[in-house]
């Protein structure tokens, strides 16, 4: 078995991917993705960190995190989500396995590789097929980084966002 080295420095900010079982498409389903967001918020609450942006789509999620000065520990805090979400999830009926047993991390060393990486988690459901352009998908942080200056909301489109025929910008 390999031995993983991570990289754990206090106050740090972390981008991660979670992958689900076998890519399965758990977080296909708004009752899902609500389980998981509950299981979110109980560790936040538990073990505080910022949520600096967040994807999810079906079979993985990204998140960009940054933790509390003094504190390295973000092992325990995925740990400790992963279980909790499956936990919900099978009150809504998953019973198979949910996640893959590791995880992706890397830890965020400078400014530009924030940038790169908040821009890789905005972009994630393009990227993968599900909408046109980041602000249409409902499962994540764009939205909240748009209403606070970070993107503009056709930020990833060459095309004009549009709502039942009306310019949104």
């Amino acid at each position: 078995m390999p031995n993983y080295i991570r990289t754990r420095a206090t106050g740090g900010t972390y981008f991660f991917t979670l992958v689900t079982a076998q890519r399965r498409p758990v977080f296909r389903s708004p009752v899902a993705v609500d389980c998981l967001r509950r299981a979110y918020r109980h560790i936040a609450r538990q073990y505080p960190f910022t949520t600096e942006a967040i994807v999810i789509l079906p079979d993985h999620l990204h998140v960009l995190w940054t933790l509390p000065d003094g504190d390295a520990d973000y092992p325990l805090r995925l740990q400790l989500l992963k279980s909790r979400a499956t936990r919900e999830l099978r009150c809504v009926g998953v019973r198979d396995a949910v996640w893959q047993r590791r995880y992706w991390e890397h830890y965020v060393r400078d400014g530009n590789d924030f940038r790169r990486h908040m821009d890789y988690i905005a972009y994630n459901p393009v990227k993968h097929g599900l909408v046109s352009v980041p602000w249409y998908w409902p499962h994540g942080s764009f939205r909240r980084l748009v209403s606070l200056g970070y993107y503009p909301r056709s930020w990833g489109s060459s095309e004009p966002l549009t709502t039942r025929g009306m310019e949104l910008e």
